[in-house]
């Protein structure tokens, strides 16, 4: 499947990426969907929700990682500028990164298929699974691209962080103010 050991590297980046921020968007998703389905019965409401819930589950998640890593890269700073710095550059990743997925996702492909996933495969549930395959895969698709050609603006951690981490040390995390 993999052809070389630099693509497996590149999905294994992936995968600790933004497997965290995809449990707590799955969780937040059918959490807010079924809720709603059960008490308005709506397949229209509960693809809303699934949308906002979605988002607020995922985005909770990757604003935390990206503070996480600004604010370990802003040790230089001491006190109030180095929270404010922290969350603005958090801010910019977040919005460069997932800015245009989720315009795309929240938009028009969400809604869109959990509204009609259940519809073509005649139960709820079905149907709002296949909605969250095509979605996410249209979602994953901007995203991924983002991530890859906006690096240098993104906060991630690098792989000598990993390594000094596993090591005891504190990490250094890869972010540009400019």
């Amino acid at each position: 499947m993999w052809e070389t050991t630099s693509q497996w590297s590149k999905f294994k980046e992936w995968v600790r990426r933004y497997l965290p921020c995809e449990i707590a968007g799955t969780a937040a998703e059918f959490g807010a969907a079924a809720l709603v389905y059960v008490q308005t019965g709506s397949l229209a409401m509960a693809a809303v929700a699934a949308t906002v819930g979605a988002s607020i589950g995922y985005y909770a998640a990757a604003y935390i990682s990206a503070l996480r890593w600004t604010y370990r890269d802003q040790a230089h700073r001491r006190g109030a500028p180095r929270v404010a710095v922290a969350n603005l550059l958090a801010l910019r990743s977040v919005a460069v990164e997932f800015g245009p997925a989720e315009l795309i996702d929240s938009v028009a492909v969400r809604p869109l298929a959990f509204y009609i996933g259940p519809m073509m495969f005649g139960d709820v549930l079905a149907g709002w699974i296949f909605g969250k395959l095509v979605s996410d895969a249209a979602f994953y698709t901007c995203a991924i691209f983002s991530y890859e050609r906006f690096t240098s603006l993104l906060a991630h951690r690098t792989p000598e962080a990993d390594l000094a981490e596993e090591g005891g040390h504190e990490p250094t995390v890869a972010v540009s103010i400019a």
